[in-house]
């Protein structure tokens, strides 16, 4: 071999033992940054470190529903005397956080995003839906306190059809869902449960000052038994029902109302074996005032019907018969009768497919004019 030949391989011997050594020495560093921060996370995670017990303190959960519905309207003379009508919407995205922040104080935050079918103009945004911290431990004491955006204790707003905004949510939380900022005190004792809050609401009275003056109340009872016998019992009282969701919305010309009007909601629910019945209705304790919800004066009021069967066949179906209504409901678009039954077909743990129908007969003052209505939904859920 030549000299430079000699030379040339040398000097490539140099550069590969330069270049291993360098590797060497880098994988050298990341395994020991790597030890490092095990090291950290394992101290963090010790007794009284900040990362102590994160994934048992830490729970998230979720629901995704996504639908599709056909709608066919009929009107009063109006144009068009016809509607037809189909859409799908990814119809609701919900994921919350609770943390245990020690044996007696929680917290837990809702995000939301809802799109409504047929829902007409801007796609909806992802909200803050709830806050909450809560203090106190039921199963140690009965008393506990909890504060925060929250939907405050108004009915059970009881339904096993699938929820979709503007296709078939229960009457009863179009007319009594209400968010608020409260602050709520609550008792649980054995089957008995009692809780009451105050809030701020959005609807003020006419020339009254804007201050913390709405209440409500929520009692109930519950049992079950291992035979399948279950059953829930309650009633409902709200200060000012002009605050829930639906109604704000409809009084939104009017910005305020005379006089608060207060609400009463009564619930029960009947299950025995594979069979359960459930039954709802919600009023007005007073009327509003002309031009307040439409031209005259109106007392609003709600039911929901539901009666059912769950059929296991391996996997379980959800059979469901609706009949709910309204009174003194035009202005709100409610229907006067609504008839309905619904499939709800368990495919794998918390994935449901559901399929509804349901009939709307409107009254004479319905704020759309409409006669009647005809929809048929269908909808997936995903629970997690």
């Amino acid at each position: 071999m030549r000299k430079h030949g000699w030379i040339v391989l040398a000097w490539t011997f140099v550069l590969g033992l330069f270049v291993v050594t360098t590797s060497a020495q880098a994988l050298d560093r990341e395994a020991l940054k790597a030890e490092i921060k095990k090291e950290i996370k394992e101290e963090m995670k010790a007794e009284g470190g900040l990362l102590s017990g994160i994934e048992d303190r830490i729970k998230f959960s979720g629901l995704i529903e996504f639908g599709g519905a056909w709608q066919d309207i009929d009107y009063k003379g109006a144009a068009p005397a016809k509607e037809n009508e189909s859409d799908l919407a990814l119809t609701t995205v919900e994921l919350t956080a609770e943390a245990e922040v020690n044996d007696w104080v929680n917290v837990a935050v809702t995000f939301l995003y809802e799109d409504a079918t047929f829902q007409e103009g801007d796609e909806a945004q992802v909200t803050l839906d709830a806050a909450t911290l809560t203090i106190g431990d039921t199963e140690q004491y009965p008393l506990y306190f909890s504060a925060g955006a929250m939907y405050v204790p108004f009915g059970a707003l009881l339904t096993h059809f699938p929820d979709a905004p503007l296709i078939d949510q229960p009457l009863t939380l179009s007319l009594g869902e209400t968010r608020e900022k409260a602050l709520l005190v609550g008792v649980e004792h054995q089957a008995f449960s009692v809780s009451g809050y105050v809030f701020n609401g959005d609807m003020d009275e006419t020339g009254e000052d804007n201050k913390i003056e709405s209440y409500g109340l929520d009692v109930n009872f519950s049992f079950d038994d291992e035979a399948g016998f279950d059953v829930l019992v309650g009633a409902s009282y709200i200060s000012n029902i002009a605050d829930s969701d639906g109604l704000t919305d409809a009084l939104e010309a009017a910005a305020t109302v005379k006089d608060y009007v207060d609400g009463f909601d009564v619930y029960l629910h009947v299950g025995y074996a594979p069979f359960f019945f459930d039954a709802e209705y919600m009023t007005a304790l007073d009327e509003f005032e002309p031009g307040e919800l439409g031209d005259k004066k109106a007392q609003p009021a709600v039911w929901n019907l539901e009666a059912g069967y769950n059929l296991d066949w391996g996997k379980n179906l959800e059979i469901a018969l609706k009949y709910a209504g309204s009174d003194e409901s035009g202005a709100l678009g409610f229907p006067e009768q609504r008839y309905g039954i619904a499939l709800n077909q368990e495919i794998f743990e918390g994935v449901i497919a559901s399929l509804a129908y349901l009939h709307d007969d409107y009254e004479d003052d319905d704020v759309d004019g409409r006669d009647d209505r005809e929809v048929v939904f269908a909808q997936i859920a995903i629970e997690f």
